[in-house]
């Protein structure tokens, strides 16, 4: 069982495969054990959720259950092989997918993508069935990825930042299959306990070129004609914007009439906007001042939206700085080559649009410069998460924000403000907006080595679980009511969108074709581009699948 070890971080491969709970973890397995062993964990990124998991998979498998844990990736499947091989040396753990095909029968944990998963349905084999953990949970709502949420197993444990999606996928698909929220562990309570760092947080303001400002009041005029067309659309909530917002997207996504036309254009308006500031040039001629704070840092994380934005991003640095860039078309070796750089202290900084935002597992770093916001609160608890990981003594946690002037990107601004700017603020030791000149009172600002005592969090040892019989479980699926969440109100639809079947889809929504390379095949997305590795025989390649960019 899990024993103590408390100097060890949460998110770390252990060289023991023992450790001692914190305080929250052990809630959280306590709130799904009374909740009848069914739930979601919704805690922030780098608090640890994975310890959760392992606790209820070793305490599953001391019952003789098979626990089926199912990822969202080939690289997280490596991941979560390195955990539980360190955590249960005395237990077969076995991997299905990526080119392994281990079965239920032969080992204790089968470790699986939510494509593998789907298509070759692994179930458990003994009479006492299993127990299934669904790792970054929301995205297990599609119509391909839905159907590895086997009903088979009765025990089932999500894990996400947020539970949160743009369609109604919460509702119909992952609440009824998991029940609820367990447990819900934010930034706060997890900055308190000394479970995450407490962050400085600067905004750098930068202006737009006329010809850049002319295009985004253009955009916005577009944007205010959709929004009142929408606005008088039985249904659809005024505020908050966040439920204004997935009432659109509802109806972009279902309605043929009219009011699907206007949520269309809306979004592609939002989506112009968006790219307006995020491309801004300003933004890219300010980073050079960054140089000397980002090789003070012990590690830097640059995050954009796309590759062309890290792409403009690198070539200012690159003369200044070690920096390299990580999409979604760098391969696994060479992935793990640069992140194992940074973590090194090779490299400076890494840029990466997007690709690192959920559950891969990267080096610690005390710096995150923020090029253009995330669009989901999901990214930006995500992001946040991979710079407020607990620090020691005399590392500070940074962010830097550029953000556009008199844009939705600027703090100043209330009306659609984005998500990411009000919880980071939230969270903030302190926040201060800086011109681009002000160069000099910047690098005082990230000047900032962290608190003068490091808050050790709580740790209570191995959580025991309560001996449950059948009976009690299913009385408490019954009886259980777990934590609020908040449901979007959707507009009723005036003219359904008739959708055509789609051929094979990655792990996105774009079809995937199969591609020569070479001498070699490769199944292709045609979305974002992504690729699975090259394989010598066709049947090799479409036996694999991709680990798309599309959508998180």
């Amino acid at each position: 069982m899990i024993g103590p070890s408390s100097a060890a971080q949460p998110d770390e491969i252990l060289d023991t495969p023992t450790r001692s709970l914190y305080r929250w973890q052990y809630d959280a397995l306590e709130a799904w054990h009374d909740c009848g062993r069914r739930g979601v964990i919704e805690a922030v990124t780098g608090s640890g959720k994975t310890d959760v998991a392992i606790a209820a998979i070793i305490d599953a498998v001391d019952r003789g259950l098979f626990v089926l844990v199912i990822v969202p990736s080939r690289v997280l499947m490596e991941q979560w092989n390195e955990r539980l091989s360190s955590s249960m040396p005395d237990r077969e753990i076995g991997r299905l997918g990526d080119g392994y095909r281990d079965r239920p029968i032969d080992c204790d944990v089968l470790i699986t993508t939510r494509h593998s998963a789907a298509a070759r349905v692994p179930l458990p084999p003994g009479e006492l069935g299993g127990l299934l953990i669904a790792d970054e949970c929301h995205g297990f709502g599609g119509a391909i990825l839905r159907k590895s949420l086997l009903p088979e197993y009765e025990e089932r444990l999500g894990l996400t930042a947020t539970l949160q999606r743009s369609d109604d996928a919460v509702e119909s698909i992952l609440l009824p299959y998991f029940g609820g929220i367990s447990f819900r562990y934010g930034f706060v309570d997890a900055i308190a306990d000394g479970v995450c760092a407490h962050p400085r947080i600067a905004f750098v303001a930068v202006p737009l070129t006329r010809e850049e400002r002319d295009e985004y009041d253009a955009t916005e005029a577009k944007i205010v004609d959709s929004r009142r067309a929408l606005r008088q659309i039985p249904g659809v909530p005024h505020a908050p914007f966040g439920a204004f917002l997935a009432a659109v997207a509802h109806l972009a996504e279902h309605d043929a009439g009219p009011g699907g036309s206007a949520a269309n254009e809306y979004l592609a308006a939002l989506g112009s906007r968006r790219e307006i500031v995020a491309s801004s040039s300003a933004k890219y001629e300010t980073l050079g001042s960054f140089a000397p704070a980002i090789k003070a840092a012990d590690g830097t994380l640059l995050f954009t939206e796309t590759v062309r934005a890290a792409n403009h991003a690198i070539v200012r640095l690159d003369p200044h700085i070690q920096i390299e860039i990580i999409t979604g078309g760098t391969g696994r070796r060479d992935r793990g080559a640069i992140l194992d750089d940074l973590r090194d202290g090779n490299l400076d900084a890494v840029a990466a649009p997007r690709v690192l935002d959920e559950g891969v597992d990267v080096p610690n770093a005390n710096l995150g410069v923020v090029i253009s916001a995330s669009r989901t609160r999901r990214q930006m608890i995500q992001r946040m998460g991979r710079v407020l990981r607990r620090k020691p003594l005399g590392s500070g946690a940074r962010f830097v924000i550029l953000f556009a002037a008199d844009t939705l990107e600027d703090p100043r601004m209330t009306d659609g403000r984005d998500g990411f700017l009000e919880e980071i603020e939230h969270i903030a030791e302190s926040t201060r907006i800086f011109k681009p000149n002000e160069t000099k009172a910047l690098a005082e600002f990230l000047d900032y080595d962290g608190p003068s005592v490091v808050i050790e969090p709580e740790t209570v040892g191995t959580f025991v679980a309560p001996a449950l019989t059948a009976e009690e479980l299913v009385d408490r699926w019954n009886k259980t009511d777990y934590l609020a969440i908040e449901a979007p109100e959707l507009p009723d639809i005036a003219k359904p969108r008739i959708v055509k079947k789609k051929p094979r889809l990655s792990t996105g929504e774009h079809p995937v074709t199969l591609q020569r390379q070479g001498k070699e095949w490769v199944l292709r997305c045609t979305g974002c581009g992504v690729a699975s590795e090259a394989r010598p025989f066709k049947w090799q390649a479409l036996d694999d699948t991709v680990d798309c960019q599309c959508v998180r």
